[in-house]
């Protein structure tokens, strides 16, 4: 980026207006397919000229799209993935920073918006503790035989084992590049590391004399408290 350049930024609303015209391009969609998948978890369904300014709204600032929890929780039933999908910021390549009210004017780093939505290893316990609890509750019989009682899935704290393990390959990634150039890599750490070894040991027997006992002797022989001589 030039210095002199203002870096983009992005609200997390311009994001998830993003990720709609992403998600409806991974669902092979039209503007009006998409609309009508959506609109009975909105309760409403867009117009062709809504949906448009809806995805538009992540490159207008003055017009950006304001979703609520309940937009997200319908977008995410309406394309069937997760509601971190929609908040997950464009690569670091596309280099935008997000915005927020205590961001300077090149943004913080997108990552702030993925530890909100990931969690982190410090805070993700907290999270965990309240999916154990959740699973362990039963749900009321309800009143009425036409209504079933909530569900309590017993697997909801180890689903974060996968975001813990989404961060693990994030973090391997921005280091070393993809997982089968992680594994060449430590291929060939592991090749120095043996033939350090081999070379360390190899040093430590050049250091010994032939036929000088004086090493072998200096080992073997008792150690002593004081200068008389005696053994400890």
């Amino acid at each position: 980026m030039s210095p002199n350049r203002i870096r983009r930024t992005m609200t997390p609303n311009q994001i998830v207006a993003h990720n709609v015209a992403r998600a409806r391009e991974l669902r092979r969609w039209t503007q009006e397919q998409a609309a009508d998948a959506l609109a009975p978890y909105l309760g409403a369904r867009l117009s062709g000229p809504s949906f448009s300014a809806l995805e538009r709204s992540a490159w207008t600032p003055g017009r950006v799209k304001q979703f609520s929890a309940d937009d997200l929780l319908a977008l995410s039933r309406g394309f069937d993935l997760p509601v971190g999908y929609f908040l997950t910021p464009p690569s670091p390549e596309f280099d935008a920073g997000l915005h927020a009210p205590d961001a300077g004017v090149n943004g913080l780093d997108p990552i702030v918006l993925l530890d909100a939505v990931l969690g982190t290893p410090e805070n993700l316990v907290h999270w965990e503790a309240k999916l154990r609890a959740y699973s362990a509750s039963i749900a009321p019989m309800p009143k009425s035989k036409r209504r079933k009682p909530n569900v309590s899935p017993a697997d909801l704290a180890d689903r974060l084992g996968s975001a813990l393990g989404s961060r693990g390959q994030s973090v391997l990634r921005q280091c070393v590049g993809e997982v089968d150039d992680a594994a060449d890599v430590l291929e060939r750490m592991a090749e120095v590391l043996r033939a350090w070894d081999q070379t360390a040991a190899s040093a430590t027997a050049d250091k010994a004399v032939p036929g000088d006992t004086r090493s072998t002797v200096a080992m073997t022989s008792p150690r002593h408290d004081d200068d008389q001589g005696v053994p400890r």
